[in-house]
């Protein structure tokens, strides 16, 4: 997802969005899933992923295409493979990036969402999003402007 005039953006942006309301069944789950199965971060190629940016959306592509099948399924091993997606996600970002704590977030957001009591979930998670977008930016190469 680093290359910025990609169409698929706004189809991700959006899918995110919707994923959050958990009230709104999403009829086109299936068809999203089958979508983002295209997205170039899912589909390897002979070199793997080698850039740094490329790794970080291969992991929100993921993470959301298991979020999608999960949303609202009641399905149990559709929410354990996006949570588990979520927490190698994080693991990994703990690993290259010192005195982070994204991990152990994560799974105290997991509890939260298990525990019943979803007050403040959404927040806490907007919260949690924002602090690991920041502390990815801060793993991208930094480029000379033209």
């Amino acid at each position: 997802m680093a290359d910025r005039s990609r169409a698929d953006l706004d189809f991700y942006a959006e899918s995110v969005r919707d994923v959050w309301y958990a009230d709104r069944p999403l009829a086109d789950a299936v068809e999203r899933v089958r979508l983002l199965e295209r997205f170039p971060e899912l589909r390897p190629n002979e070199e793997g992923i080698t850039d740094v940016a490329d790794t970080y959306a291969f992991f929100a592509v993921l993470g959301l295409r298991h979020a999608l099948p999960a949303h609202g399924s009641g399905n149990a091993d559709d929410a354990v493979s996006c949570g588990h997606a979520a927490l190698t996600a994080m693991g990994m970002l703990d690993q290259n990036v010192a005195g982070a704590a994204l991990l152990a977030e994560e799974r105290r957001l997991q509890s939260l969402s298990l525990g019943g009591d979803a007050a403040g979930l959404r927040e806490a998670s907007v919260t949690a999003g924002r602090e690991r977008f920041r502390v990815v930016l801060g793993r991208l190469p930094r480029r000379a402007c033209s």
